[in-house]
């Protein structure tokens, strides 16, 4: 079996739209997804209206399936009662009294995570003596992958390939967010009203002031913010 190389990743995963974990964003990594009630499985509902081993996503040569796997026909895609399905983006999942959106890849293509477009701006422009902070972006992948960028002014992520950091991937919009030096010095993100929301934290946000260790995640990227000192 051929792997991926590091730097790619199939960005689908899940976002529980309504259920006691509403909000909560749910990677797709394994060729094998379980889901269920049960602490076993990949993905765990707190949910007692979910069987413990209640369905399925396994990734296929034409996509990803999601299979029922408890046999009693309450497993549903956009409504309809399913024992095997082929998912598409944006099909929206039903288990118990828990509502998902599935957000994936076009087929099994791999997408490239983001480019260096961002750091390459950035050293065509003249630093500002007066100001004695840098700031970063660390970039880890879904694989472990590592990158770093420095923040700019105004930087822009998104889908487009004019953000300053470009993110190949269907989950994210095209322009997704962009990250503003404020007066004093610190940094705020802003969500452009994407469709599937940043997240600083594992919290939704529209505007956050950036603070030392805080994890966005835009679609299926992580970045750790960092500051240091000269």
């Amino acid at each position: 079996m051929v792997q991926e190389p590091p730097e790619y990743a199939t960005a689908a995963h899940l976002v529980i739209q309504q259920g006691p974990q509403a909000g909560k964003r749910l990677e797709i990594w394994k060729d094998h997804t379980t889901i269920g009630r049960s602490r076993d499985c990949d993905i765990f509902l707190e949910d007692i209206s979910v069987h413990r081993k209640q369905a399925s996503i396994m990734r296929t040569a034409t996509g990803f399936v999601l299979r029922d796997d408890h046999g009693k026909g309450d497993s549903f895609v956009n409504g309809k009662s399913i024992r095997e399905q082929l998912l598409k983006n944006g099909d929206q999942l039903l288990f118990g009294n828990t509502r998902l959106i599935f957000y994936g890849s076009e087929g099994t293509r791999p997408f490239q995570l983001a480019s260096s477009r961002g750091r390459e701006l950035h050293v065509m422009k003249r630093s500002n003596p007066n100001n004695s902070t840098i700031a970063n972006l660390d970039l880890v992948s879904m694989r472990g992958t590592m990158r770093s960028y420095e923040v700019l002014p105004e930087m822009t992520i998104g889908r487009s390939r004019d953000c300053d950091i470009f993110l190949e991937d269907l989950a994210v919009s095209r322009l997704h967010a962009t990250i503003h030096q404020l007066p004093d010095g610190g940094y705020e993100v802003e969500d452009h009203r994407s469709s599937t929301g940043t997240f600083v934290n594992g919290m939704r946000i529209s505007r956050y002031r950036l603070l030392e260790g805080d994890i966005v995640q835009i679609g299926s990227t992580r970045l750790t913010f960092r500051r240091s000192h000269s």
